[in-house]
């Protein structure tokens, strides 16, 4: 590898050169030849980390486009905290034994480097490009801080945060625009293709975070307006454009239905039939054809044909998956803030109506998501070509999104059960007259009981779906907490 590592041309010395700033000041920070003997590895072992992310842990959302970010790396001109979060990101991933300790020490590395960058670049400039893309690829990363820097730590917990990044980005977005010189960011290579895919990234990062945190957004509406919405050109191109999309809706939930207003006095019932129409408008012209929903003449989802060879063979699965789950999130949580803040009564029935449209939704997401983490079970991930050194669940690609939302799906129905088996379901309530039984009382309650038992039955699937990322320690966290939640449920069934 060290005979690809090459040093910057003479045409990047001579354009450094007249725009006045040293070359040597401008590349502060990038990656020698051999960052991994900072971190105790071997080079085999490095570099398929790094490898390793591009084929598995970036793909359900890329942070950086690929060959920009090896062009960089092989020219020495890369950010070391972006190389160790690459790193970081990718170790799981690879065949290598403790993985999970050496992905703590790239992390270290990275926040050890990232601080260091962010020191150097405070009251001279913005924030260098790749170590916004590093901060965006370990934000809120939890580090092992028995081998860390107290100091590290504190000023971690600063600036390595989800607030941090948006901001960060924010204020690069500006100074790169306004700048009359360039900046360091434009030695990189594909730099304004890379500015705009950061942007959209954290973009939507934050739309969905603050809708399910229930907080207001950072970015502002027309913060957009120096920025193209068209995506650099990429492998996921009509992918990422479709989650930009959903991004979009999930701030218009959040600007709709979290608000003081809606707090004090309930959501507006015309608010939440204008979400809905937004959502199936996604669905229907938004989402890429090939990425579609298909459902059967009963209304099922189709099960996915996947015979394509190599990558292919678990990227339109995990795409599809991921579109389809954030899109069930939006549905859940139109559904949460109805159920916190109520609806208001504008004339008859529009408040129970709109209750049980929301519901209807909500109770069909959830039987839909539970398709879908079964097919992400059935799919794995494996080598690109030849035969497969290990499979990965595509749950385990994409634990931020499939993993969480999954465990969130779990949390939802178990509590739906406990209120059915309280109050019971329509299905139970709305049973015909003439199928009554004088004695129906007791046979009602046993009816509801098994109705619940079907509700465990689908939280047990989430749970297990949720199990399939082996490849990040803090699942095990997640599992802890929805045991206990589904152990919660079952005690209320056997009363």
């Amino acid at each position: 590898m060290d005979s690809d590592l090459q040093s910057p041309t003479e045409g990047e010395q001579a354009a450094r050169d007249s725009k006045g700033e040293p070359l040597e000041e401008a590349l502060a920070g990038s990656a020698p030849q051999e960052p991994w003997i900072a971190c105790n590895l071997d080079e085999a072992t490095f570099d398929a980390a790094l490898q390793a992310y591009f084929g598995f842990a970036g793909v359900h959302l890329p942070v950086i486009i690929e060959d920009a970010f090896w062009q960089d790396y092989r020219a020495g001109r890369c950010s070391l905290a972006l190389v160790y979060a690459i790193a970081c990101r990718g170790m799981p991933f690879t065949a290598t034994p403790d993985s999970w300790e050496k992905q703590q020490r790239l992390a270290l590395k990275f926040r050890e480097k990232f601080l260091e960058a962010q020191q150097l670049s405070t009251g001279k400039s913005a924030i260098r490009l790749d170590d916004l893309e590093a901060l965006a690829a370990m934000v809120n990363w939890t580090y092992d801080e028995a081998h860390g820097s107290r100091l590290h730590s504190q000023l971690g917990s600063l600036f390595l945060t989800h607030e941090s990044l948006v901001l960060a980005t924010l204020q690069s977005q500006t100074q790169e625009y306004n700048m009359a010189k360039p900046a360091s960011s434009d030695l990189l290579a594909r730099s304004e293709e890379r500015r705009t895919l950061l942007f959209w990234h954290v973009y939507g990062l934050d739309a969905f975070r603050s809708l399910d945190q229930k907080t207001m957004s950072r970015i502002p509406d027309g913060e957009n307006d120096g920025v193209s919405r068209k995506l650099p050109r990429h492998d996921s191109g009509s992918y990422l454009d479709a989650v930009l999309n959903l991004a979009i809706i999930a701030r218009e939930i959040s600007q709709a239905l979290v608000t003081v207003n809606t707090k004090r006095k309930g959501v507006k019932p015309r608010d939440v039939t204008t979400i809905h129409e937004r959502l199936r408008r996604w669905q229907k012209h938004d989402c890429p054809l090939h990425l579609c929903r298909g459902r059967d003449g009963k209304g099922r989802l189709l099960p996915l044909a996947i015979d394509e060879p190599s990558k292919a063979q678990f990227l339109r699965p995990l795409q599809c998956s991921i579109l389809w789950l954030l899109e069930i999130n939006c549905y859940m949580q139109v559904e949460d803030c109805v159920s916190q803040y109520g609806v208001q009564s504008e004339a008859p029935f529009e408040a129970e109506m709109t209750a049980l449209r929301v519901e209807f939704e909500a109770l069909r997401a959830v039987h839909d998501g539970v398709e879908i983490s079964r097919w992400m079970k059935q799919h794995s991930a494996t080598a690109d070509r030849g035969a497969p050194v290990q499979g990965y669940s595509l749950i385990d690609l994409a634990p931020s999104i499939a993993r969480d939302i999954c465990a969130g799906l779990c949390f939802w129905i178990c509590e739906r059960g406990k209120r059915v088996l309280r109050r019971g379901s329509p299905r139970v309530t709305n049973i015909h007259p003439q199928n009554r039984p004088q004695e129906a009382k007791d046979e009602l309650k046993d009816q509801r009981k098994q109705d619940v038992s079907d509700y465990i039955s689908v939280a047990k699937e989430f749970r297990n779906a949720v199990a399939t990322a082996t490849s990040h320690r803090d699942t095990q966290c997640v599992l802890e907490r929805l045991d206990k939640q589904i152990a919660s449920f079952d005690e209320a069934l056997a009363q």
